[in-house]
């Protein structure tokens, strides 16, 4: 019976290719340029069961069914036809085992599952991070994360496509990268569905649509058919990515937007909030109710719905902005929030101040970014504040407590650029801060050489009219 149904699909992915050709001839779909839906001849079962031999690993009938019976790699050395630049040839995938997770990592268990929660990442991701590894020991570890995974292409910059060798989820594609951002799976069951897709989304157009988003990454469907899914599943992860998915249609029906709103009062957490977002996106007025509500239980979130979907009503909640500061966990949060009272162009001073002596370095950074925009006789009251971002542990602040002070003219500042400037010159770094350093230092007629042979507690500061006196 799997057999019989491994020969449909190959008959239907051969055909669909063909289709898929005739659909993007100009190539519009990302990648398309690259492998140009081109396939090299398949490789034979005989060389790949030398090669699993050689491995000491199986891979999935699923890979091996396309590799054996539909195409091995591109024409002319490229990656076969495929999502983002292509799948690779079994001997590239291959190649690319000894710098990803090295030469036995194929046979090693697989630790990564969909729907992985960011703190178990974190914390596989512990010694990479916080040791001073040798060269082998960090290989070693390289392996342990990302055991029992076929790198199997490229998807541009530092993300790849794996797909999982061992264990319960052998034979689906995952999203990876080589940062190190969290995994994400697709959410086809395996590697002949997820290729599938791709073509029935180029055959569609749909991927030729900049605004449908990056393909693997959301939950196939039309609208009625993520419905669906939604009320089968019983996987609340699930659940939720297939409300989010519905973030990348044109439109939702009137329907559509009152099973949501019934979703927004059955749920809690996750699927309340993702109901509520999809809602904001579609119909501001008809969400803007439970916007309000749900800014008492959690004014973070709101505030990035606001800045995402509703920038052309924010006058309506400056006053509760300025009345109700969240008490700031989340730093996105707190940018969204930052650029919400930029635009609504009132005095947001005082909001911000205590945020620049926030315990979160990012937060200070965004606060200190914030103050920017202040006109220079009010930044010339904070000097105190500034005197703070200077001196802070974080390059990030400094940098953006540079940025802001640039065109301020006060003595008081210059121990603190010549500090700065000292340390920066010895351990020979951070170009960006000797550079926005030197354009602060340019209205004192200093470099951030100059400075350092200065005594800042007697220097003059001249003014303009001073450099045209004869000494």
């Amino acid at each position: 019976m799997e057999e019989e149904k491994l020969e449909s699909q190959v008959k239907r992915i051969k055909t669909k290719l063909s289709q898929a050709r005739k659909a993007d001839k100009e190539f519009k779909v990302f990648g398309a340029d690259s492998h140009k839906y081109q396939l090299n001849k398949p490789i034979s079962i005989e060389q790949v069961a030398a090669i699993e031999q050689e491995y000491g690993f199986q891979l999935p009938p699923c890979y091996k069914t396309f590799i054996t019976q539909i195409g091995n790699g591109g024409s002319a050395n490229s990656d076969a036809a495929g999502p983002f630049y292509g799948i690779y040839s079994l001997q590239k995938s291959i190649n690319e085992l000894a710098d990803f997770n090295g030469p036995d990592g194929g046979q090693r268990a697989c630790i990564i599952y969909p729907f992985m929660p960011e703190d178990y990442w974190q914390q596989q991701l512990n010694v990479i991070k916080n040791n001073d590894l040798t060269i082998e020991e960090y290989d070693e570890e390289l392996a342990r994360i990302y055991g029992g995974i076929l790198l199997i292409g490229s998807q541009g910059c530092a993300y790849i496509n794996g797909i999982v060798l061992q264990g319960e989820h052998t034979g689906k594609v995952v999203n990876l990268s080589f940062d190190h951002q969290l995994p994400k799976f697709t959410f086809e069951a395996n590697f002949l569905d997820w290729y599938e897709r791709w073509l029935d989304e180029v055959i569609s157009g749909e991927l030729s649509d900049p605004n449908s988003g990056w393909f693997g990454y959301s939950v196939a469907g039309s609208e009625k058919q993520l419905l669906e899914k939604y009320f089968v599943s019983e996987c609340n992860e699930y659940k939720y990515y297939c409300l989010e998915a519905l973030l990348l249609k044109s439109t939702i029906s009137s329907k559509t937007f009152k099973i949501l709103e019934n979703q927004y009062h059955l749920n809690n957490a996750d699927l309340k909030r993702i109901s509520l977002q999809v809602m904001v996106n579609f119909s501001y007025p008809k969400a803007r109710n439970y916007l309000h509500e749900y800014f008492n239980i959690e004014p973070e979130f709101v505030i990035k719905l606001l800045y995402w979907y509703g920038k052309k009503k924010i006058s309506e909640w400056i006053e509760i902005l300025h009345t109700s500061v969240p008490q700031f966990k989340d730093a996105e949060a707190f940018r969204c929030f930052v650029h919400i009272l930029k635009e609504s162009k009132t005095n947001y001073c005082q909001i911000i101040l205590p945020f620049t002596a926030h315990a979160d370095r990012e937060m200070r950074a965004i606060a200190f970014s914030a103050l920017d925009s202040l006109n220079n006789k009010t930044k010339k009251n904070l000097i105190n504040y500034f005197i703070s971002g200077l001196t802070d542990t974080d390059r990030q602040v400094i940098y953006n407590t540079l940025v802001a002070l640039e065109g301020i003219v006060d003595s008081r500042l210059l121990k603190y650029y010549q500090a700065i400037a000292k340390q920066n010159v010895d351990e020979q770094k951070d170009n960006a801060i000797l550079y926005r350093l030197n354009n602060c230092l340019t209205y004192f007629k200093l470099t951030n050489k100059t400075i350092l042979n200065i005594n800042t507690d007697n220097y003059k500061i001249k003014k303009w009219f001073q450099f045209w006196k004869k000494p």
